[in-house]
């Protein structure tokens, strides 16, 4: 017996603590990882965010690109095709065809009775992405297409609203 008390090792008790004690260490690191508010949870947070901003500003660009497009038809060429139209008509209108936005991930719908510009992303186009009113208005006699203000938008305060992405 005494052969056994001097003999050198783990004892069964420490190697108990020790795997508690990793154990917990695990648990904690994959809530950190994995949870409501882990880091994978705000990675996919941050990039449906970085979707909506692009989708919302490459939806702005193509609408500016749009009313300068009418400009140019309407005013400069005197185009037939658009003389009937009013620029939030001819928009709509461009906004329906497949290469609404130049990047295939994005695409714009109007939404002529909420008065409101829909970007959707995805190659279905299923996912709203951002939301923002606009007014068709008259200046000068010609009805042109105009994003409203905060104090015409109480819901959205004149800027884009942006919804979850759901894939």
């Amino acid at each position: 017996m005494k052969n056994l008390k001097n003999q050198k090792g783990i004892t069964l008790v420490a190697l108990v603590v020790t795997i508690i004690v990793l154990l917990i260490l695990a648990g904690v690191s994959l809530s950190l990882v994995a949870g409501s508010n882990g880091i994978m949870t705000r990675a996919v947070n941050a990039t449906n965010a970085n979707e909506s901003g692009t989708g919302a500003e490459q939806a702005e660009l193509r609408i500016a690109e749009l009313q300068a497009e009418y400009y140019e038809k309407y005013y400069v060429t005197r185009d037939d095709t658009v003389m009937d139209l009013s620029q939030t008509a001819y928009i709509e209108q461009q906004c329906t065809t497949p290469k609404a936005l130049a990047n295939k991930r994005y695409s714009i719908q109007i939404d002529t009775t909420a008065e409101k510009v829909i970007v959707r992303v995805g190659e279905t186009g299923n996912n709203i992405v951002a939301e923002r009113a606009y007014k068709p208005s008259t200046v000068s006699g010609a009805n042109t297409f105009t994003w409203k203000t905060a104090a015409e938008d109480t819901a959205g305060k004149g800027e884009w609203v942006y919804k979850t992405i759901t894939k």
